[in-house]
């Protein structure tokens, strides 16, 4: 019977520690794909190229000078003046076929290789240089990296991150509902099981806190399992993800893993503490009549 009554005692927190578990492992994922989406966005920021393609019939001089201007933009860090010539050789050279005797012209124009400021890389911001670039003298196109509807390609990918994060944190609202009505129900059957001696002890003098930290400790445990839990989990996605794309950044991320790693310790604490508050305080107002 004992046996019995110890195994019911244990499996009854399972449900709670799977459901934190996996509130944690969601909130886990969402720093995760912050994560990476911040890096994406950094690396795509620091190497975000316009290219400038001037008239067919502009002057390489003028092209040169061109550059010179556009130089002296504040959002311009490097740029690259492409000859049209040389441009044809290497074309000629990647296909193996000389386009110039077949035409009998070169068609391609001199271009310009734009390397921009990090903070110039936003679609407002890009609408103003294309703007710009294309008032150049001699200018006749400004290519850069758009969608297929036209629109910066970063904030494209930041959208999509966003919704991702978005669902993802409802999902974790929900489970986290779920966690708490969980640790909630678990304590009051705990205070139920021992109500006449937790009155026992309040008669006696025992304090509040003197009768909650036990539950404070027993749920603490719990935090601390359900955080490794969702840490391991956490750890095995990084670790599929890095090998299915054969790549080894994981190093790069580890001070920001291990801020995730905390913050969830953290989260999972207070959730801890929040529930057992409100269930114990809850019953341990109520009056030895409402115990039965």
């Amino acid at each position: 019977m004992n046996q019995n009554n110890t195994y019911k005692k244990r499996t009854s927190f399972w449900p709670t520690i799977i459901s934190m578990s996996l509130v944690l492992f969601i909130v886990g994922l969402i720093g995760i794909i912050s994560i990476f989406a911040n890096h994406l966005s950094s690396y795509y920021r620091n190497n975000f190229e316009v290219f400038v393609f001037f008239n067919a019939d502009a002057d390489a001089q003028v092209a040169k000078q061109t550059e010179s201007e556009i130089k002296k933009l504040s959002y311009v860090k490097a740029s690259l003046f492409v000859d049209k010539e040389i441009a044809a050789r290497k074309e000629i050279a990647r296909t193996g076929n000389d386009f110039i005797k077949t035409l009998g012209y070169n068609p391609f124009p001199h271009s310009l290789e734009l390397h921009l400021n990090p903070e110039a890389a936003d679609e407002t911001m890009m609408a103003t240089i294309e703007k710009k670039l294309r008032q150049m003298p001699q200018v006749d196109d400004v290519v850069f990296a758009k969608d297929d509807f036209g629109h910066n390609l970063l904030t494209q990918i930041n959208q999509n991150f966003k919704t991702i994060e978005l669902v993802l944190a409802s999902i974790a609202f929900i489970f986290l509902i779920i966690a708490i009505a969980l640790i909630n129900s678990t304590v009051r059957l705990n205070m139920f099981a021992r109500r006449f001696i937790v009155k026992s002890m309040q008669y006696v003098g025992a304090s509040d806190w003197f009768i909650i930290r036990p539950f404070l400790s027993m749920y603490f445990i719990y935090a601390l399992v359900s955080t490794g839990i969702a840490l391991t989990l956490l750890g095995g996605i990084v670790y599929l993800t890095e090998k299915e794309l054969q790549s080894n950044n994981w190093q790069l991320f580890l001070p920001k893993y291990g801020i995730l790693a905390g913050i969830l310790l953290v989260l999972a604490i207070v959730i801890i503490l929040i529930s057992v508050l409100f269930s114990t305080k809850r019953y341990l107002k109520l009056k030895i009549e409402q115990l039965y």
